[in-house]
């Protein structure tokens, strides 16, 4: 009977110990998860920022490309006009998904 009382003991400690451990694991898991929501908000500002400089970029090239930089009229003209129609559509996109 001693011998189950001992098991019985055993088994109580063992069990209170993997509670600990558990305890610890989701604290850890919780720690994990906090970061990862930190490093998605860090990406998005940084994704955005991407974007950002490269609509600068954009309006900086069609800048030059009004400001005549370049020898062939009729090229430059072109190019300017598919620029102005690239950011059209770009704006479009953006309405459109404000509007979602």
């Amino acid at each position: 009977m001693e011998a189950l009382i001992k098991r019985l003991k055993n088994i109580r400690e063992t069990v209170a110990e993997m509670k600990k451990h558990l305890r610890a694991k989701n604290s850890e898991l919780e720690e994990k998860n906090k970061e990862i929501v930190r490093l998605r908000r860090l990406l998005d500002i940084q994704n955005s920022s991407i974007k950002e400089l490269e609509s600068k970029l954009k309006m900086k090239r069609l800048a030059e490309g009004v400001s005549g930089d370049s020898d062939d009229d009729n090229s430059s003209n072109r190019d300017l006009k598919f620029k102005i129609n690239e950011m059209i559509k770009e704006v479009d996109r953006i309405t459109t998904l404000l509007h979602q």
